[in-house]
C-alpha cells in the first residue's frame, strides 16, 4: 500500500510538471500568436492609413482645382461689371432724354 501511495504521488508530481510544462509552452504560443496578429493588425491599419492620406491629399488638390475654376469663372463673369454698369446707368440716361424729349415735342405743338 505505501509502495502505491509512494508511485500515486510519484505519477501526480509528474502529472502536475507536465501540465505545468504543457501550461506554460500553451501560454507562449498563444502569447506569440496574439502578437503575430497584433502585428498584421497595426500594419493593416498603417497600410490603411497611408490610403486614406493619399485619397485625402487627391481630394484636396481637386478641390483646389475645383475652387480655382470656380474663381476663375467668377472673375470672367464680374470682368465687366464696372462696365456693363455705366451702360445700364448711361441708357437708362438716353432713356429718361428720350422721354423728355418727346414729353416737350407733344407739349411744344
Amino acid at each position: 500500500v505505501e509502495l502505491l501511495k509512494n508511485s500515486n504521488e510519484l505519477l501526480q508530481d509528474a502529472i502536475s510538471g507536465e501540465i505545468g510544462s504543457l501550461k506554460d509552452e500553451v501560454k507562449e504560443n498563444t502569447v506569440q500568436e496574439v502578437r503575430k496578429a497584433l502585428q498584421a493588425n497595426i500594419e493593416a491599419i498603417q497600410r490603411a492609413t497611408k490610403l486614406l492620406e493619399k485619397q485625402s491629399d487627391t481630394l484636396t488638390s481637386v478641390m483646389k482645382q475645383k475652387i480655382r475654376e470656380l474663381e476663375e469663372s467668377k472673375n470672367s463673369f464680374f470682368r465687366y461689371e464696372g462696365l456693363k454698369l455705366y451702360l445700364f446707368w448711361g441708357g437708362m440716361v438716353c432713356n429718361i432724354l428720350v422721354f423728355l424729349m418727346l414729353l416737350y415735342g407733344m407739349i411744344s405743338k
